[in-house]
């Protein structure tokens, strides 16, 4: 592909270790960063690459690590890094965090919890040094601020619009389906902040899918029979990769593991059927078709809100695939009303 061979040639060039170099993401191993959480005139902590003009797909490299980053850069909005300085993008963002926290939560505060824990995912995902119960706990912090920000907010769904990343990587998925938890468990008749233990599970759900998740989630043709079995195994793939963490709730595990199983007992990968199913995992179905639904993919275009809701109203309820006490309260929460919130 162009958009990976205009990468693999630039970042030999500026990597300290390019054979470490993980190519996931946008640009095939370049990932998008808002360029006002970076401080104008202050030394760039790694690279940023810059899209080229007139060529689609490829990048430049703009401003090297070291050099200090023009305050007119920030009129361009988005700049790109390269994934396998994930660790270095993700300390910077976590020092804006901490900065920025004693100012409340505003809506530039909230954008900047929801990239922080986008990079977060990056780099979670892609590099196995990076999964430590720090890590994770640093997660946690994240969703924690994020889900302060959605109860203070007046207008939650309108929110979590504006936090959603709406290109077609997998990374952008997890935060989508992690907000999306965020904003609806609190009309669930829980306690406490298993909804935040959700929001993670949510986070993580897909963590199964590396190091292959290129080839399937970014392909326009058709799966083949092969990709297939790939997709089926990556809840338990999933589950086995965080199996080193202790103290990880069951309820959590069990959710990666159960949230591609339907009600009516299709789907995998054990064909479980209707209470076999944790509640968890079968909300974290129904968030993860429905943001898969109103999302940018290669072979199609997103669904709209409003088609994606009829189809839910209509066919999901139909199917029997989804549990129907979810569903109703997921329509419900779309439609605004307090009816969910028993």
């Amino acid at each position: 592909m162009p958009r990976e061979k205009a990468v693999m040639k630039m970042l030999p060039q500026v990597m300290d270790n390019p054979v470490e170099v993980v190519l996931f993401g946008g640009g095939e191993g370049l990932a998008p960063l808002r360029l006002a959480h970076l401080a104008p005139g202050a030394a760039l902590p790694f690279h940023i690459f810059t899209a080229a003009d007139g060529v689609p797909g490829e990048f430049v490299l703009t401003w090297r690590r070291g050099r200090a980053l023009p305050r007119q850069a920030q009129d361009i909005v988005w700049g790109y890094f390269a994934v396998a300085e994930a660790g270095e993008v993700l300390a910077h963002l976590w020092s804006r965090v901490q900065e920025a926290g004693a100012r409340g939560l505003t809506p530039e505060f909230l954008n900047l919890l929801a990239d922080t824990l986008l990079v977060w995912t990056q780099h979670f995902f892609c590099h196995e040094k990076a999964r430590s119960p720090a890590e994770l706990a640093g997660a946690q912090t994240l969703i924690t601020a994020l889900a302060k920000g959605l109860e203070a907010s007046d207008n939650v769904l309108a929110t979590i619009s504006s936090l959603r990343r709406h290109d077609s990587g997998l990374f952008s998925h997890c935060l989508n389906v992690c907000l999306l938890a965020l904003g609806f468990s609190p009309g669930l008749p829980w306690e406490g902040t298993k909804g935040e233990a959700l929001a993670l599970g949510a986070l993580l759900h897909d963590l199964g899918m590396m190091p292959w998740a290129q080839e399937t989630f970014h392909q326009t043709a058709p799966l083949t029979d092969e990709d297939w079995e790939r997709i089926k195994i990556h809840p338990h793939r999933g589950v086995e990769l965080l199996k080193p963490f202790e103290g990880l709730p069951e309820d959590m595990l069990l959710t990666i593991r159960q949230h591609h199983e339907s009600a009516n007992g299709s789907g995998y990968p054990l064909g479980l059927k209707a209470d076999e199913i944790h509640p968890w995992a079968k909300i974290l179905k129904m968030l993860d078709s429905y943001e898969a639904m109103t999302s940018l993919r290669p072979w199609r275009p997103p669904i709209s809100e409003r088609q994606a809701l009829r189809i839910m109203a209509s066919a999901w309820i139909a199917q029997g695939s989804y549990d129907q006490d979810y569903l109703k309260r997921f329509l419900i929460f779309f439609q605004g009303k307090e009816g969910n919130r028993a």
